[in-house]
């Protein structure tokens, strides 16, 4: 009935039902039913609303029912999500282009906690890695870089993260951010780029890629207020990033 409704012609029935979307989003015991329903039938009605519904309020429902279904979910939730055909690609593309600052907010914290989650060699990596790529452009908040540096704590992800086009081009450029309330972005990126170093793998796509030496080289000339010698600094983990890259270069 909700799938049924949320496609409605009026603005008044599309707004309740994507409110009841996201509500029941809010129950893990939710999550796994919604997202396997009639195969993606609900995921695609909130890619739809998403993508295409004029009424703002609409669409931050749908964002929000599907961060709700990122945070709250199962490995069979977030496999079904990965591969459910263009929706990461929607929830990037809202990240950028949505009117609504909380559809970017609660889309960019879909993928970050998607990226929690959705691991190499999964068939849905490569989706995810895309769509945080295209996303990297937004950074009003950490969370993309925050996806970023969770997937580069696995030493799996790693080199697919390093050959994957474009990917390595946009951590570098949020590792050369220098506004005042990127701090935290900033350190997401070298905490990620240092993380990549440490694959052996990985080191030749990052040695060749001229931003990234220009970001870590940068970024080894900055004071850190916690400390340079402080093991999780930005100064300390560029010099240690540098040290695992030192032998290709």
């Amino acid at each position: 009935v909700l799938v049924h409704l949320i496609g409605d012609k009026s603005p008044f029935t599309r707004r309740y039902a994507s409110a009841a979307m996201f509500t029941l989003a809010c129950v893990v015991a939710n999550t796994e039913r919604m997202a396997r329903h009639c195969d993606g039938e609900i995921l695609e009605a909130l890619r739809r609303v998403l993508s295409e519904d004029p009424v703002d309020e609409a669409r931050i429902n749908a964002s929000e029912a599907l961060f709700n279904m990122a945070r709250n979910n199962t490995e069979e939730t977030v496999e079904t999500m990965g591969n459910h055909p263009r929706l990461l690609e929607s929830i990037a593309r809202a990240v950028l282009t949505d009117y609504s600052a909380d559809v970017r907010v609660y889309c960019a914290r879909a993928l970050e906690w998607m990226a929690a989650d959705v691991h190499y060699p999964m068939p849905c990596h490569r989706t995810l890695l895309s769509a945080l790529t295209v996303s990297s452009q937004w950074t009003k908040t950490s969370c993309i870089a925050e996806a970023f540096k969770s997937q580069a704590t696995l030493a799996e992800n790693r080199r697919p993260i390093a050959m994957h086009d474009g990917l390595l081009k946009a951590l570098a450029n949020l590792a050369l951010l220098e506004g005042m309330n990127d701090t935290d972005t900033r350190a997401s990126a070298i905490a990620a780029l240092e993380m990549i170093s440490r694959e052996p793998n990985a080191r030749k796509f990052m040695v060749q890629n001229e931003l990234v030496m220009t970001a870590l080289t940068h970024a080894s000339f900055k004071k850190d207020p916690v400390g340079q010698n402080n093991e999780g600094s930005p100064s300390f983990l560029v010099k240690e990033a540098l040290k695992n890259l030192a032998n290709d270069m």
